[in-house]
């Protein structure tokens, strides 16, 4: 019985001493031959004493997989420039040559309620085929089909419908949707058309002057010359402007007319250069040109010799109109 206790005591002591030596001797010893570790003892080993196989500077990813934009604090990156200053040659062109305040088309024709007359295109097509009926007192005293693509002659407008004449035979009228025809269309690419022709005009005056300018920079004083716009004009009624008036009347100027001239201006004695070149008598004439578009300013000169206008020329760069 005796010997059962010495026993029992080696094997508690045995115990004890195990217990007490395990965790700074035996653990490691443990740890290296038994499964991998741990997620917890894996993140613990990598953290901020050892660095991981893989760099910390390592973008991480974020939920849906795709890394955080990287944010740049250079103090270096590049700012755009601001735009140079405009030259006094291109402010000058901008004033004697402005650009048109063309109206919206869909303000011109009030949202296609109310189309001016002279708006009209000279033809249309239908994209259907379309029946023409003569009427004769009353009586229909003959039809005709006409195939879509045929040119026809729009009359007037009536609301969502268009009277149509057949180019034929104008005496044969029908009315049909506006939207079986290429009416709206029509007017659209007129209208495209006239501004970017107009847009054209503008720019190709501005070009020529800059470069007559350019080759010649004495010529900048043309375009500083006060205009009609600037100064007050001379009286309508002084009777030096009876041979412009007349040049008008007899549409010698075919762009302008003398009902749209709004203002004149008597220069006297005169050296011009171009087409004409001269000593003249000129007179400045200011116009208003009225286009279903809008109104727009135009300024020509008028070159006089012998009680008459012998041609008219622009005033900056002296081209004929």
């Amino acid at each position: 019985m005796k010997g059962f206790f010495v026993t029992l005591l080696v094997v508690c002591g045995l115990v004890a001493a195990g217990w007490f030596l395990y965790e700074p001797y035996l653990k490691p010893l443990v740890t290296r031959f038994t499964s991998v570790p741990t997620m917890v003892e894996r993140d613990r080993v990598i953290g901020a004493d050892e660095p991981s196989a893989t760099s910390s500077k390592a973008p991480t990813t974020s939920a849906s997989g795709t890394a955080p934009m990287a944010t740049t604090t250079d103090s270096t990156a590049t700012v755009a420039a601001p735009a140079p200053p405009e030259s006094e040659l291109e402010r000058l062109l901008k004033v004697r040559y402005p650009m048109p305040e063309i109206l919206p088309l869909l303000t011109i024709v009030d949202q296609w309620r109310k189309v001016p007359p002279n708006a009209f295109p000279a033809e249309i097509t239908a994209r259907e085929t379309i029946v023409f009926e003569l009427v004769i007192d009353g009586q229909v005293a003959g039809s005709s089909q006409v195939s879509p693509g045929t040119p026809l002659k729009p009359v007037r407008l009536e609301g969502e419908e268009i009277v149509v004449a057949s180019l034929a035979n104008p005496a044969m009228s029908t009315r049909l949707p506006v939207r079986l025809t290429d009416f709206r269309e029509r007017i659209q690419a007129r209208y495209d058309q006239f501004v970017a022709a107009k847009t054209a005009e503008v720019e190709a005056k501005r070009n020529r002057a800059r470069a007559l300018v350019e080759e010649e920079p004495a010529r900048i004083a043309l375009l500083k010359g006060k205009s009609l716009a600037s100064s007050p004009p001379d009286s309508q009624d002084d009777p030096r402007f009876a041979p412009v008036k007349e040049s008008l009347r007899q549409g010698e100027v075919a762009s302008v007319t003398l009902g749209e001239a709004v203002s004149y201006r008597w220069n006297g004695p005169e050296t011009v250069g171009g087409d004409y070149a001269g000593s003249y008598d000129t007179v400045t004439v200011n116009f208003e040109v009225s286009t279903i578009f809008g109104r727009f300013p135009v300024e020509y000169k008028a070159l006089l010799k012998g009680g008459r206008v012998f041609a008219w020329i622009d005033p900056v760069t002296e081209d004929r109109i």
